[in-house]
């Protein structure tokens, strides 16, 4: 096995990594869904239309999709752990800022919010692939299950902190969890650095023994075997020309693999963004439930998420391949949207049924970007053309949905729409969890 210099690998602990991960997911959705339930205070006191109250949402997806193709350079020139570094400083800084200078302050530091959580979205999957090669859908799960947790905790305090200290107080509090994974994340590369800054990573930069897909533990060692030393995280492999890590940029794009992929995962993006947006503001016109409930609602389509998300690796075995399970979770969607537009009084099912739906999809989209690239360097191409397909066309269902809501003046077309959008996603599913290695 070579050794990485500037990686965190094993001499920062698989522990350490754990927390870390688990910690940074907490702050990667929370800034996001905390906002939706306090649109309508926000949009009364600013006088925001529906449409410019989805950009609150939108935005952050818009930076998603423009940026993330782009990460896999600046992962080039900082390398993993710093570019996670610059993602928390300036998470940290945009969440606390932006709630106290009206709405062009409200929308530039949303704005800011989404350049950060796109750092942290593409740079993720590459680190767990990285640094736990053997544990990739473990870890994985963990982390994808604490975006839940996140969003579950955002979403259910911001109705009962904005009545105790306003709504902009309630959407700036999020910044003291990322200062807790700012710390832990400081602690874990001075662990590294200590350790030599040059400690080896968990196991080779291809290696992929995970139970997902045992099969190609084979041959990613042996593609490890000729990478040779490296220098300086994130660095290419010795005897790598600069021609080869030009054609992995432009490679990645000409895949058509990856573009299911990325079909599959904007889809779910688009569900999951569309969902959180705006079933606090459908129930509460079409069950008549109060704010308060609605709050309660979303926070349990958050919460129960964790355990859709934890479910993956065991649905994969037990369904026997990602495709299938890819497909079930499109059909869920569905279930989901088709039961809100027909059965709206049974909500808490609904609620339930969504939040395993979104979790599972999310944990498996995440999963996939980490183990179907051939490796990790290549990964973080792939990763970041994935996202960034798919946040484009998640970044227009907040507000395509609410501007159908309003032009037809309720939630049926919206919903049979959305409805539509999962099916869809259950036959790109068939494709996007194919057994076998992107590039």
């Amino acid at each position: 096995m070579r050794a990485r210099a500037g990686a965190a690998g094993p001499a920062a602990g698989l522990g350490l990594l754990v927390a870390a991960v688990v910690l940074i997911g907490l702050n990667l959705r929370g800034p996001i869904v905390g906002v939706p339930p306090l649109l309508g205070r926000i949009s009364g006191e600013l006088g925001l239309t529906a449409a410019a109250a989805g950009l609150l949402t939108s935005l952050p997806l818009l930076s998603f999709a423009i940026l993330s193709p782009f990460v896999g350079g600046v992962v080039r020139r900082l390398g993993i752990d710093r570019t996670l570094l610059v993602s928390l400083l300036l998470l940290i800084a945009a969440v606390s800022l932006r709630p106290w200078d009206g709405w062009v302050g409200l929308l530039l530091g949303t704005a800011v919010v989404g350049v950060a959580i796109t750092l942290g979205n593409v740079v993720v999957p590459v680190l767990v692939r990285r640094d736990a090669p053997g544990h990739v859908s473990a870890v994985m799960a963990l982390s994808t299950s604490a975006y839940g947790v996140g969003q579950g905790l955002a979403s259910f305090v911001a109705v009962p902190l904005a009545d105790e200290v306003g709504w902009r107080g309630s959407i700036a509090a999020p910044a003291l969890l990322i200062l807790l994974a700012l710390a832990v994340w400081v602690v874990r590369m001075r662990r590294a650095a200590l350790a030599g800054a040059g400690a080896g990573l968990a196991g080779p930069e291809g290696a992929a023994a995970d139970s997902a897909f045992p099969q190609h533990a084979a041959a990613a060692d042996a593609r490890s075997a000729g990478h040779g030393a490296t220098a300086g995280a994130g660095a290419r492999p010795a005897g790598t020309t600069a021609a080869a890590t030009a054609r992995t940029w432009s490679h990645v794009w000409r895949q058509g693999e990856a573009w299911w992929l990325a079909a599959f995962f904007g889809l779910q993006a688009s569900l999951f963004y569309a969902a959180a947006t705006w079933i606090p503001t459908q129930l509460r016109e079409t069950a008549g439930v109060s704010e308060v409930t609605a709050g309660t609602a979303v926070s349990v389509f958050h919460l129960v998420g964790i355990a859709g998300t934890l479910l993956v690796p065991a649905a994969i075995r037990v369904l026997g391949g990602a495709s299938r399970v890819a497909a079930v979770v499109g059909a869920l969607w569905a279930v989901f949207f088709a039961g809100l537009a027909l059965a709206v009084d049974a909500w808490v099912v609904w609620a339930v049924v969504g939040g395993l739906t979104q979790g599972a999809g999310i944990g498996l989209g995440l999963t996939l970007i980490a183990m179907r690239p051939v490796d990790a360097a290549y990964g973080r191409y792939v990763s970041g053309m994935v996202q960034g397909v798919g946040y484009a066309l998640a970044a227009v269902a907040p507000v395509l949905v609410g501007w159908l809501a309003r032009s037809t003046g309720g939630w049926a077309a919206p919903t049979a729409v959305l409805a539509a959008a999962g099916l869809a996603m259950a036959v790109t599913g068939l494709r996007a969890g194919a057994d076998r290695h992107i590039g």
